[in-house]
């Protein structure tokens, strides 16, 4: 359902408003403002001095859309809490939503704001326009009529907090990637390809993916550093800090990109992110001991014998090709614990709680905390600092 939702101030002015070259007149915004919006219902909010004073130009209409609701003055902050829950009242799940603030007290527009973000996120609600009659702008003298401002565009900043917040506090910037599509002109997609495939790659666990398409960032940024709408250039800097951390200059360079590949097990577990921690912890100490051995680290079969001597050089019947070569490996003893302790954790994590007697939520995080310190640890000594 399209609703309006309209706030009324004590006393009713004969006004005319200007709204993409038409003026339309109202005793209060609202009437004007049904002359030129297309809705199933106008709520009305009214103090008890609005109802008596102002509701009786709408209330003239006649309009069965039009219905007040009542609300206290908002002197106080139960009073505005009060306010927020009977709008929500009011409000449905995917309803359209326009909000007039023209009239009401100077803390109405904040409210609306807020209002606004809340029903967004919980109710699917779509807020199609925020409208303000600005009649002290009109000269009588002239005959200038009050603009109409639209703040239409402004409603976006709701989604664009809710793509920054997801990308602060989880490092996911999917949502941002998406919002930048939807709101910058074409030539900006390219960066937003980016953007999605870096945040992708993170969430698949493809650190080579990753490292390319973060190397390539600062150069989209810089490009579209023009065209780029307000609320993103605000946040490009910060996309380069916590992204270019991954970038390999040299693909090639399996050191540099171990490097890399730690500081992306440092992040995910700093963003909470435990199974994406976990799973490249394991593998990049398979890595690590594959390039001690001049292995190829991507070879299925390398990482297979690295694998089996990590769990103790034999599997069965088979013997890794480098069980005669441990002894050469630094901190050796450290490493094989910490296998053991990773394969274990990511056990009991990717079983999902179905085994007997698996760890507690608690006891997972302290463990992966201790592993991830551990990893760091054997970094330091294998000068692979992050």
């Amino acid at each position: 359902m399209r609703k309006i939702i309209a706030f009324l101030g004590k006393y009713p002015q004969q006004t005319r408003y200007e709204f993409r070259g038409q003026v339309y007149t109202g005793q209060v915004f609202p009437e004007a403002l049904r002359q030129f919006v297309e809705f199933d219902e106008m709520l009305v909010f009214v103090t008890p001095e609005a109802r008596e004073f102002a509701w009786p130009a709408l209330e003239a209409l006649g309009d069965p859309r039009i219905r007040p609701i009542d609300i206290p003055t908002g002197s106080a902050t139960a009073e505005m809490w009060e306010l927020f829950a009977i709008i929500i009242q009011q409000i449905h799940h995917q309803d359209v939503v326009i909000f007039d603030i023209t009239h009401g007290l100077r803390s109405t527009p904040f409210l609306v704001f807020l209002f606004a973000a809340y029903l967004k996120t919980a109710l699917a609600v779509t807020i199609e326009a925020i409208y303000y009659g600005a009649f002290e702008l009109q000269d009588k003298k002239t005959g200038k009529p009050a603009p109409v401002i639209e703040l239409s565009e402004f409603v976006s900043m709701l989604d664009w907090i809710t793509a920054t917040n997801q990308f602060i506090y989880t490092g996911n910037a999917r949502y941002l990637s998406a919002q930048l599509r939807k709101e910058a002109p074409p030539a900006l997609d390219p960066l937003a390809d980016n953007v999605w495939e870096i945040s992708t790659g993170l969430d698949l666990l493809r650190p080579y993916d990753v490292a390319k398409s973060t190397r390539d960032l600062p150069e989209y940024l810089r490009l579209a550093q023009d065209a780029a709408p307000p609320p993103f250039a605000l946040l490009s800097k910060r996309l380069v800090d916590e992204y270019s951390q991954f970038a390999c200059e040299d693909m090639a360079n399996v050191q540099e990109c171990l490097s890399r590949q730690l500081r992306m097990i440092n992040w995910f577990y700093k963003a909470n992110r435990y199974v994406h921690a976990l799973a490249l912890a394991r593998e990049w100490l398979v890595s690590l001991i594959c390039h001690f051995f001049q292995g190829d680290i991507k070879d299925k079969a390398v990482r297979d014998d690295v694998e089996i001597l990590l769990g103790g050089g034999k599997r069965g019947a088979r013997e890794s090709r480098f069980r005669h070569e441990w002894h050469r490996v630094p901190q050796g003893k450290v490493i094989r614990k910490l296998w053991n302790e990773l394969a274990n954790l990511r056990n009991d994590v990717l079983h999902t709680g179905f085994r007997k007697n698996p760890r507690s939520v608690d006891e997972i995080v302290d463990q992966v905390k201790n592993c991830v310190a551990e990893l760091n640890r054997i970094a330091d000594v294998w000068q692979l600092q992050p």
